[in-house]
C-alpha cells in the first residue's frame, strides 16, 4: 500500500511452558496391545527354546518358521481389527464406553497362540519323530495363517456394518464381537 502504514500486529502471547520431560524419556509410551505382547512372548519363547533346549537344527528352523508365521499373521490382523473399531467408535455417542466393551484380544488370537505353544512343547518331547513334528508344525502354520486373517476380516466387516447410518447403535454384546 502506498503512502499508508500497515496495521500494527498485536504481539503473540508467550507459549505456556510445559514441564520438562524426565531425562531419557521423549514422552509417554503407548501401551502394547495383548496381541503385540503375545507376538513378543512367542519370540522370547522361541529364542529360549532355540538357545537352551536340546533339539535338532531342523526343529529350531521349523519353530522359527512357525514363530514368523504367528507374528506375521497376528499383528496385521490385530491392526485391521483395531482400525475397524476406530472407524466404528467415531460414530457412537460415547466412544470410550464403547471401546471399553471391545475385547483386548480375540478367541482366534488366543487359539493361534495356544497352537504355537503346543507345537513348541512338542519340540521338547523326544518321543515325537521329526516327520510327525514336521506334519504338526505345517498344520499349525496353516491354522494360524487361516484363522487370524479370517477373524480380522469378519470383525472388520461387523464394525463397518455397525458404523452404517442404516443400523442402530451396537449393543454391548455386539461390541464384544467387533
Amino acid at each position: 500500500m502506498e503512502g499508508g502504514s500497515a496495521p500494527a500486529q498485536q504481539p503473540k502471547p508467550p507459549l505456556a511452558s510445559k514441564p520438562a520431560e524426565p531425562a531419557g524419556r521423549a514422552g509417554p509410551r503407548p501401551d502394547l496391545t495383548v496381541p503385540q505382547q503375545l507376538a513378543f512372548g512367542a519370540f522370547v519363547l522361541y529364542a529360549a527354546v532355540a538357545l537352551f533346549a536340546d533339539i535338532s537344527a531342523t526343529e529350531v528352523e521349523e519353530m522359527g518358521k512357525l514363530t514368523m508365521f504367528l507374528i506375521a499373521a497376528l499383528l496385521p490382523s490385530d491392526a485391521l481389527i483395531r482400525y475397524g473399531r476406530n472407524l466404528l467408535f467415531q460414530t457412537v455417542d460415547d466412544p470410550d464406553k464403547a471401546a471399553s466393551h471391545a475385547p483386548a484380544t480375540t478367541l482366534a488370537q488366543k487359539l493361534a497362540f495356544a497352537t504355537y505353544a503346543i507345537v513348541l512343547l512338542l519340540t521338547l518331547f523326544p518321543g515325537v519323530s521329526a516327520l510327525e513334528f514336521e506334519h504338526v508344525n505345517e498344520a499349525a502354520r496353516v491354522l494360524i495363517v487361516a484363522l487370524l486373517p479370517s477373524d480380522a476380516g469378519i470383525r472388520f466387516g461387523r464394525a463397518m456394518y455397525f458404523r452404517s447410518d442404516r443400523t442402530a447403535t451396537p449393543s454391548i454384546a455386539q461390541l464384544k464381537k467387533v
